[in-house]
């Protein structure tokens, strides 16, 4: 199969954790004999990484378009100015993941990573009141853009049941959808070998819409000392704040903790779930997290006390919690987008 891939970032450009999620699903597609071309967005907020992530046979074409502000518009008119230029006749399929408001001349699916009509909210507490009215008058145009792209691609690919809902919850849409959840890479997130004696509950995230304040409510009332992963600081006594660390010692750190805590205002999937399971440690997060559709009672708690559901996953399956992430890797993510494509195909 000839796919065309239409994307606002791919490695080595790298803005957030899409990259490496399309780095990993394309390239199990190569893997299998797929030929693989990437339009690849680049902007000016880009960070080089994970380039070895890559597989050699995929041809990556960059398409430049300035700000990572705006790329709802600014990837868009930069990837239609690159499309007169590309023979699109020699593709069988292009599969677009970034929301795009126009048609294609041939069959196209459109994977959601996230909600923006979800996430605004919390995205604008962290505004200045100028980037607010700045963000206000460009609000209208993100709904067509968002609109349009439900209207013009033949199949929707949703990364959670909640992401989906939480689309139609904003804009009526008929196009035939799918949910195909996210993967884990097991070469990177697996048991270590115990690094800490203390105990402690982990936190990866920096922001209210990943459950900050839940976070904090929990170090002044829970069990456990919180290890915090992000970029921010929490003035807790009860908190331990590392700020980014790398793959290698995040793993460490998912597989020392007692469990993973992932208070979610709202996540279209959440790949901590699946990295902390796959280290055998179990989750506690809530219904408005995408990746809680995954977990078992004995992998981990979908509540909204976090302190209780601390309590509760003390008792939790290890093993039971590296089996459940062993079911979820990149290849079956790409098997099942290879089989939905086929089936639009046909």
């Amino acid at each position: 199969m000839r796919i065309l891939v239409l994307t606002r970032e791919f490695p080595p450009h790298v803005v957030g954790g899409m990259a490496y999620h399309l780095g990993y699903l394309y390239s199990e597609m190569a893997q299998r004999g797929h030929e693989v071309t990437v339009l690849a967005g680049v902007c000016e907020q880009a960070r080089e990484a994970a380039g070895d992530l890559v597989d050699d046979a995929i041809s990556v074409q960059p398409v430049r378009y300035g700000s990572f502000h705006g790329h709802h518009l600014r990837y868009p008119l930069a990837l239609w100015r690159r499309l007169r230029s590309v023979d699109l006749s020699r593709f069988d399929v292009a599969i677009a993941h970034t929301q795009l408001p126009y048609d294609l001349p041939l069959p196209t699916i459109t994977k959601y990573h996230d909600c923006p009509r979800a996430e605004r909210p919390f995205f604008r507490r962290e505004f200045s009141l100028s980037v607010k009215l700045a963000d206000s008058l460009l609000d209208p145009t993100r709904r067509v853009v968002e609109r349009r792209s439900l209207t013009r691609t033949d199949h929707a690919i949703f990364n959670s049941e909640r992401c989906r809902q939480a689309w139609a919850d904003h804009y009526t849409f008929e196009t035939p959808s799918t949910v195909i959840h996210n993967g884990v890479d097991r070469s990177m997130f697996y048991p270590r070998n115990p690094q800490r004696d203390d105990q402690y509950v982990l936190f990866v995230g920096d922001s209210e819409r990943k459950g900050l304040s839940a976070v904090r409510s929990y170090a002044r009332i829970g069990s456990l000392p919180v290890v915090l992963v992000g970029d921010t600081e929490v003035p807790e006594p009860n908190v331990e704040t590392l700020g980014r660390v790398s793959q290698e010692r995040l793993a460490s750190l998912y597989s020392d903790a007692v469990a993973t805590i992932h208070p979610a205002k709202f996540e279209a999937f959440g790949n901590v779930v699946l990295e902390s399971l796959s280290c055998g440690t179990p989750v506690v997060t809530t219904a408005d997290c995408g990746a809680s559709e995954l977990l078992t009672p004995a992998t981990g708690v979908v509540t909204d006390d976090v302190a209780a559901g601390v309590e509760t996953a003390r008792d939790l399956d290890s093993e039971a919690c590296v089996a459940l992430a062993s079911d979820h890797t990149w290849k079956r993510v790409a098997t099942e987008t290879l089989e939905r494509t086929r089936s639009v195909l046909d």
